[in-house]
């Protein structure tokens, strides 16, 4: 507190107080910022969410193309009578596809209910975050606020006394002065 404000007091006032050291406080504004759509796990799990599951679903595709393809093929090559040309071929094959396009949509499922849990606790540890605290600092009377309610009464009775006594005295001339005419 200052030489004036002990002297003279202080008003009343709200204060912002921070709850976070300096590098707590910077860990804060960067998540914040990832939310609002800078580069960083938000952006992943948005992308995610909107469908991009393509890095996800890309080995899937490959495995199917370099592997359960030529499998099947090479089945029905070495089975004669008619092999690949065959419908049992195009039957195996639309197996294959539609086990693949059932294995992608569960994994976009999966990756998708998984970012909306990761953008959710995101947002909720951001939102559980008190940057600041409001705190209310009362007025301070001060030595001057403090001594002149006694230095008021002290004159005022001194007055008042004084006052009382010129008060009285002037009374008393004007009473005698009124007895002297009146006999």
């Amino acid at each position: 507190m200052s030489l004036w404000d002990t002297i003279f007091g202080k008003k009343e006032q709200m204060q912002q107080v921070p709850t976070m050291s300096g590098g707590q406080q910077q860990l804060f504004d960067q998540l914040l910022g990832q939310l609002g759509g800078g580069p960083s796990a938000t952006n992943y799990w948005q992308n995610i969410l909107s469908g991009d599951t393509s890095q996800f679903e890309q080995p899937l595709m490959r495995q199917f193309h370099q592997q359960t393809i030529p499998s099947l093929a090479e089945r029905f090559s070495g089975a004669g009578a008619g092999g690949q040309s065959s419908s049992a071929f195009g039957q195996q094959l639309g197996q294959a596809g539609a086990g693949l396009a059932e294995n992608l949509g569960a994994l976009r499922g999966n990756l998708q209910m998984q970012a909306a849990s990761g953008l959710s606790n995101q947002m909720t540890s951001a939102l559980q975050q008190r940057p600041f605290e409001n705190l209310f600092r009362p007025a301070t009377q001060g030595l001057m606020g403090s001594l002149m309610p006694g230095i008021g009464s002290g004159i005022g009775s001194g007055i008042g006394m004084g006052g009382g006594m010129a008060l009285f005295q002037l009374l008393s001339k004007l009473m005698g002065s009124q007895n002297r005419s009146i006999g």
